[in-house]
């Protein structure tokens, strides 16, 4: 099958990290790169001879061979570039959030359906094999009904100096949009959709720049949702986390791009077959390039179920409690390039076979981006 010509708009630090990943993909073809800056067409002709580098979009939306435009450009031009990929007639892939406006968002959509043209976004929490194997947990109700999650992010801000783009929230639509628009697919994907309850921003003492924010939704399966971003560390000391509670079970991811996940449950011997055999064997071929080892175990066996008035589920029955590490088999930085990597994969796949959809579609974008401007707009800023 032949290979997909691919273009990308912007030639910043992350657009640098999805081409270096085109690039070292074989079944990926890498043919232009366009950027406005001098100095970055320069670093692209030395990094990537054999990409044809532009000046500006338009003449890479004119280049024949480009069949897919990945935009990788600050957040405010996303929707422009998207609708200009659009009806140059080539497929598209945004980075998030795609869009700054939920309307925006909502004609790309239907510009894209109206051409016949596929599109999608990086959303690459639902790439990880750790998420993986929440998402089958939660869909099987293997433990019951999701109770509450806690997304915990303390995030640096190393290279994020007062006037970056990033604090200019014209520019990135701020910190919920910009960022947040991760982790509110991860949950949507998770849970089914979810509206906001509360949000509060807060400013950096004694600077107007927003670099705190906190809130939480309520999810149409009845799971609490809380989330805290804040960008106060240094990249050495950043940490992220994501908890999950389950009427028979807790589980904890670690790592903005994760690499470990602990889970602590309530079992019967059939769940514990499940998830040491069936569950393990797909987490490991869920992410190409990417295997997962179940590393420790520990099994107490329990003399009778724990009585509990509220417990919903009265049919279940556990013979113990057991606690599993999982670890995935390679660092956060392969993780993210084979997640970016996939994704591009699945769309190229969607490009080549007219009935097949991308895993990751434009209205995740635009159920993500609905939330992220609702925590937007209804905050509470201190």
């Amino acid at each position: 099958m032949k290979t997909v010509g691919i273009g990308i708009i912007g030639f910043g630090w992350f657009a640098q990290l999805i081409a270096d990943t085109i690039i070292n993909t074989p079944s990926l073809r890498l043919v232009a790169i366009a950027e406005l800056e001098s100095e970055r067409r320069q670093l692209l002709q030395s990094t990537f001879p054999h990409v044809q580098p532009y000046e500006n979009a338009e003449q890479l939306l004119a280049d024949k061979d480009v069949a897919i435009v990945i935009i990788a450009t600050p957040p405010v031009s996303h929707a422009k570039l998207g609708r200009e990929t659009l009806l140059a007639n080539k497929h598209l892939f945004l980075e998030k959030p795609g869009s700054l406006r939920v309307d925006d968002m909502a004609g790309l959509k239907k510009l894209a359906n109206t051409r016949g043209l596929k599109a999608s976004i990086d959303f690459v929490m639902r790439r990880n094999p750790l998420y993986f194997i929440l998402k089958q947990l939660q869909d099987k109700s293997v433990f019951g009904n999701a109770e509450r999650a806690l997304l915990e992010n303390y995030a640096h801000d190393d290279h994020l100096l007062p006037k970056h783009w990033f604090w200019n929230i014209a520019k990135s639509g701020g910190i919920w949009i910009e960022h947040g628009v991760h982790f509110f697919d991860l949950a949507n994907w998770l849970f089914g959709p979810g509206k906001k309850v509360c949000s509060n921003s807060f400013k950096r003492s004694g600077e107007t720049l927003i670099d705190r924010v906190t809130g939480t939704a309520l999810h149409d399966s009845g799971c609490i949702v809380s989330y805290y971003h804040g960008f106060t560390k240094p990249e050495l000391f950043e940490t992220t986390s994501f908890s999950l509670v389950w009427e028979q079970a807790y589980a904890y991811v670690s790592g903005w791009i994760p690499t470990d996940l602990t889970l602590d449950a309530l079992i019967t011997p059939e769940t514990e077959t499940y998830i040491k055999d069936q569950l393990l064997q797909e987490a490991q071929t869920f992410l190409p390039g990417v295997g997962i080892e179940l590393i420790s175990s520990q099994f107490q066996p329990l003399s009778s179920t724990p009585a509990h008035p509220r417990r919903q589920r009265n049919d279940y029955r556990a013979t113990a409690r057991l606690k599993l590490c999982f670890r995935l088999s390679s660092d956060r930085w392969t993780v993210y390039r084979c997640c970016i990597r996939q994704g591009l994969l699945d769309l190229c796949s969607a490009v080549q076979n007219p009935g097949y959809q991308p895993a990751v579609t434009l209205n995740d974008a635009y159920e993500a981006l609905k939330t992220a401007v609702s925590f937007t707009d209804d905050s509470s800023t201190t």
